[in-house]
């Protein structure tokens, strides 16, 4: 089975913004212009499927920022006074 390296580009990348997401050391605007760039890839190489990059990508990494990036606040002592 061949597959193209454009696709196997686009893996590529989206494993890297997995890891990214996954660790603390990774600011949250590194990680928004990262899958902001692989939105665009996306987008260019299946042009006419739109709607592909949240299908396939963009639920996952919601899915993880709400996991191991929960919003601020939730574990700051100060919230809780």
């Amino acid at each position: 089975m061949r597959v193209d390296p454009e696709m196997q580009q686009l893996d590529r990348e989206s494993y890297q913004i997995v890891g990214m997401i996954c660790s603390e050391q990774v600011p949250d605007a590194e990680i928004d212009l990262r899958i902001d760039a692989l939105r665009q890839q996306t987008m260019q190489f299946f042009d006419e499927r739109p709607a592909l990059f949240d299908e396939t990508y963009g639920r996952r990494f919601q899915r993880l920022r709400t996991r191991f990036r929960p919003a601020r606040g939730l574990f700051d002592s100060d919230s809780a006074r």
